[in-house]
């Protein structure tokens, strides 16, 4: 009994509420159900009306339709309205079956013309199909074919008698019905008068015990989803239920001021961890970068490619001058991305010392099927896959070897692969390097593939870089890059 009443000894909420909606449920009940009643019994009543005047209209049409579709099929012969008569007669068929043919629900007199229908209709069917078998040319063809449409006026007439009986007989009921229709909405009306004062009175009890403190514990609700938690705290002025809620609501509300503080605190550790990370990133390739002077290099191999060129040592000179554009390309820039077509440039220098490493053994073919110029990549991607291409799957090949790099778009995404007829890689050899990536992933420490397939997934998010191998197969890489950006106008070249 305690668990029911308040600190001061009266009825609980619970109860009080439980009292209040089983009165408001009982009052609703009984409205609907009376109204319920009344209606559904009107829509019975005029359901069975429409549905047999909806029968007899049907029937009149298919029979229209099938005397129609005969006459063209009669002049006419063909497959189209052989067709269209055939389907015309499954209608006529089908919706004279549909008829109410109960007497003791329809009556004597529709009774008497829906046997008379049904009748000559299986009568008028066999002088039909008789008719449809003769020959044009035989001697009673026009008259047989004049008795058939003689038959269908028959059909139509009584068709018509029907529904002019079931017309008539529905007036009557429908009179009938009419009469105690026309006290239904004061019914309603009542019923709906008796709920509506009985739930005010309710509605007004419950208002006072329920509703008003509950909208202050709402409106404070808002306050605090803004991100506003300054203002005072509610008063408990009950013991019930409803005073707990507030009490607790109050507790609940400085412990999530104090949370919320803690945390902001957190947010901004870890955004200024963020930003610390990245500039260990960007630190990390300035520092690779600036272990080569850039103009000390490129002075030094114009020295060389100059003194080459004196020599009348052309190839020499050629190579120089492709190793020179290389390291350009590679020092040139600070974007984490850059064009495809700026990739492929650079790409083009070191396939061409590799060339003459190799001494034309293995070609390299291109199928870029985008605008390079259009497309984004990271950069430094393309020219480490084409490396291991050269070093493991085609070096041992003695008789050369075919590297292919493909490029299309699949919707928005960028496809690149990079595929060799080499040696190919074994399954333990492929997981081991699959399971090498994933650890370079994870710790950064890698300058190959785990640094590419890391930076793919740092600047392209749904981005990804698979390797396919078998043993005497040759090796594919592909990667697949959504493009969500533009391309930014290039950086001027060191000079």
């Amino acid at each position: 009994m305690a668990r029911n009443k308040t600190a001061q000894g009266g009825i609980s909420l619970r109860r009080k509420v439980t009292a209040w909606l089983a009165a408001i449920l009982l009052v609703t009940m009984l409205s609907t159900g009376i109204a319920t009643m009344a209606g559904q019994w009107t829509v019975r009543s005029f359901d069975m009306l429409l549905a047999d005047n909806a029968v007899c209209y049907t029937v009149q049409n298919a029979l229209k339709d099938e005397t129609q579709a005969f006459a063209r099929y009669v002049r006419q012969p063909t497959s189209e309205t052989e067709q269209a008569y055939t389907a015309a007669c499954t209608a006529s068929e089908q919706s004279l079956a549909a008829l109410p043919f109960d007497y003791a629900r329809i009556g004597e007199e529709r009774y008497a013309r829906t046997w008379n229908l049904l009748q000559g209709y299986a009568g008028y069917r066999q002088e039909r199909d008789a008719f449809l078998q003769l020959s044009p040319s035989a001697d009673t063809y026009i008259e047989q074919m004049y008795h058939v449409m003689a038959l269908q006026d028959y059909l139509a007439e009584y068709a018509l008698r029907l529904t002019q009986a079931t017309l008539e007989q529905e007036n009557a009921l429908y009179s009938s019905t009419a009469a105690h229709i026309r006290h239904l909405p004061w019914l309603y009306l009542g019923l709906f008068l008796t709920a509506a004062v009985l739930v005010l009175l309710l509605i007004r009890v419950l208002s006072r015990a329920v509703v008003r403190p509950l909208l202050r514990l709402a409106q404070a609700s808002r306050s605090i989803a803004e991100g506003d938690f300054s203002r005072p705290d509610l008063p408990v002025k009950s013991s019930d239920e409803v005073g707990r809620l507030t009490g607790t609501f109050n507790q609940m509300k400085h412990a999530m001021a104090q949370q919320l503080t803690t945390q902001q605190a957190l947010h901004r550790e870890e955004v200024r961890n963020l930003a610390l990370e990245k500039d260990l990133e960007h630190t990390r390739l300035e520092v690779l970068k600036s272990q080569v002077n850039p103009h000390f290099l490129f002075n030094t191999l114009n020295m060389i490619s100059c003194m080459a060129r004196l020599e009348d040592a052309a190839t020499t000179d050629q190579m120089i001058v492709h190793l020179g554009s290389l390291f350009r390309h590679n020092l040139r820039t600070k974007r984490q991305q850059i064009t495809l077509e700026e990739e492929l440039d650079g790409l083009e220098d070191y396939i061409y010392l590799q060339q003459m490493r190799f001494d034309g053994r293995i070609t390299v073919e291109k199928s870029i099927r985008v605008q390079p110029a259009a497309v984004l990549v990271p950069s430094f991607m393309l020219q480490p896959v084409v490396e291991n291409a050269y070093s493991h799957g085609l070096k041992s090949c003695e008789e050369g070897g075919r590297i292919l790099l493909r490029a299309w778009m699949q919707g928005k995404v960028l496809v690149l692969t990079v595929a060799d007829n080499g040696k190919g890689m074994t399954p333990e050899e492929l997981d081991a390097v699959q399971t090498k990536i994933a650890q370079s992933e994870q710790t950064g420490r890698s300058i190959g593939l785990g640094n590419i397939s890391r930076r793919i997934g740092m600047l392209y998010p749904g981005g990804k870089m698979q390797v396919y191998s078998r043993a005497d197969c040759g090796t594919v890489v592909r990667f697949e890059l959504p493009q969500t950006q533009q391309p930014e106008e290039k950086e001027e070249t060191l000079s």
